[in-house]
């Protein structure tokens, strides 16, 4: 017999092809996102962090911008195409990236630091 559930852990983060970014509640409330935030990651080769690079307002538009998908949720979406191509390169696939992440860093100089675990994927 087999269980038709498998692995029952939700994406923290999904990284698609078209550059959309899915973020849950549970990443918005590490990093205090709010709506017009621009979101980067930080990468050395090895290891992946999400930060948020700048705050809102902003003035104009601006690459990897959050907005919430809906107005009682805490679910934020952004567009990148560039940080999904690094991601999905990363990672090894072509389509989705459905990723987890570790337990928050602080960093003097770019804030709370959460780590992207690329080699899981949901």
């Amino acid at each position: 017999m087999q269980s038709i559930l498998g692995n029952s852990r939700k994406p923290d983060i999904v990284f698609s092809s078209s550059g959309r970014i899915d973020i849950t509640s549970n990443v918005a409330r590490h990093l205090h996102l709010q709506r017009g935030d621009v979101v980067d990651i930080l990468s050395d080769g090895y290891e992946y962090y999400l930060y948020v690079k700048l705050r809102a307002p902003l003035g104009g538009r601006h690459e990897a911008m959050v907005f919430p998908t809906n107005s009682r949720g805490n679910h934020f979406r952004a567009s990148s195409r560039k940080l999904c191509a690094a991601i999905l390169e990363a990672s090894g696939v072509n389509d989705k990236a459905r990723l987890c992440i570790g337990v928050p860093v602080e960093d003097n100089l770019h804030g709370i630091l959460l780590p992207i675990i690329i080699k899981y994927l949901l």
